[in-house]
């Protein structure tokens, strides 16, 4: 198998300060604020059955209550034929040398169906690291230099 000679990334908009290359930024949400610059790619969003039941059942609970069941469902829906041949032609695009961002909304990453395709692609030998997990350096003090004369 080849190796993609593209990077594929996971975050939410506030990790994009964190890329540092080229990249189609891939919008993947049922529905929300629309990022501009983004393609929209709805196939790898919930389905609006597993949007809905989040939004009026889950939303509010502690994500350690229904994650196990939503994780289940969306793993199921990662083998839907719609799906499929988007994850297909994400692919390709990552073996062309294309850099591709998957981006959601979610704040936690940890409960997130971004994190979900990120781990289906880790079985074909990907790093897909989270951008929003980055930290910025800390700047290191500046030191008196009292001390050094």
């Amino acid at each position: 198998m080849n190796k993609p000679a593209g990077k594929l990334y996971t975050s939410n908009p506030g990790g994009l300060r964190h890329l540092n290359c080229e990249a189609e930024i891939w919008q993947i949400t049922r529905s929300g604020t629309l990022i501009p610059g983004t393609i929209i790619v709805r196939a790898l969003a919930p389905s609006q059955e597993l949007f809905s039941k989040y939004l009026t059942t889950w939303k509010n609970l502690s994500p350690t209550d229904w994650w196990p069941e939503y994780d289940s469902q969306f793993l199921q829906e990662l083998e839907s034929t719609e799906k499929k041949e988007i994850l297909r032609l994400l692919y390709k695009k990552l073996l062309s040398g294309t850099n591709v961002v998957l981006l959601c909304l979610c704040k936690d990453y940890n409960y997130c169906h971004r994190k979900l395709i990120g781990e289906f692609f880790t079985k074909y030998g990907l790093e897909v690291p989270e951008l929003s997990l980055n930290k910025p350096k800390e700047e290191k003090p500046v030191q008196s230099t009292i001390f050094w004369e």
